[in-house]
């Protein structure tokens, strides 16, 4: 048991010499009990020992467990943390409101990235509308992280109808890819957005995301 603990905080630290950024405000997924369940406990300890780490080291970390469900745990929604895990921390907007965001970037990986909310009935989360905000160039290592790019503030949509309007049905996401390292980075928000009267509901667009390499299955 000593034998085994000390692997995985093994695991753990080495996470941390590869941080990179995550939601800090509003709170976004945490792992948990169903995360562990669903990805196995090696990806559980090194997501507790530090978040901000990227999804393909941990498909490398995940590769070949025996309590690795990739059908059920899904890495490349939400880098696999699930909402069952994150009831306590579900938000709640209004169309039109403005949300402000705190993204704190522990390690520059020059790339691009989007604020989205995605559907969390698909696969991998489709894309509900344009982007909240984005960059096209994101955590660049040739300058000065900009204040900009970790404090920002988004509207929420008023063309998503009841989409959104229940808990579960959708997640804000933070979707940073720094092909330079290759990397990519995911952190989601879980939220409810009432409907807005006389709006009609937009269909979800394809992501440039969803045209990779992804893991099989559909999140709970």
């Amino acid at each position: 048991m000593q034998i085994t603990a000390a692997i995985f905080a093994a695991a753990a630290m080495a996470s941390l010499a590869d941080a990179h950024g995550y939601f800090v405000t509003p709170k976004a997924r945490q792992p948990g009990p169903v995360f562990q369940a669903k990805c196995g406990m090696q990806a559980y300890y090194q997501m507790s020992g530090d978040i901000n780490g990227n999804v393909q080291g941990l498909t490398q970390t995940v590769k070949g467990q025996s309590d690795y469900n990739p059908a059920q745990c899904n890495l490349w929604k939400c880098k696999g943390m699930k909402y069952q895990d994150n009831t306590a921390n579900i938000q709640k907007y209004t169309p039109g409101e403005s949300v402000a965001m705190n993204f704190r970037i522990r390690a520059p990986h020059t790339g691009s990235a989007n604020v989205s909310i995605i559907d969390l009935s698909t696969p991998h989360g489709t894309v509900l509308g344009s982007p909240l905000i984005s960059w096209s160039v994101y955590a660049s290592t040739a300058t000065s992280i900009p204040a900009s790019e970790e404090n920002f503030s988004v509207t929420m949509p008023t063309n998503l109808g009841s989409k959104c309007a229940a808990k579960g049905a959708c997640a804000i996401q933070m979707y940073w890819d720094a092909p330079s390292v290759q990397q990519t980075y995911e952190s989601c928000i879980d939220f409810t957005l009432s409907a807005a009267a006389g709006k009609r509901e937009e269909m979800g667009r394809v992501h440039g995301r969803d045209f990779g390499v992804r893991a099989e299955g559909v999140e709970e």
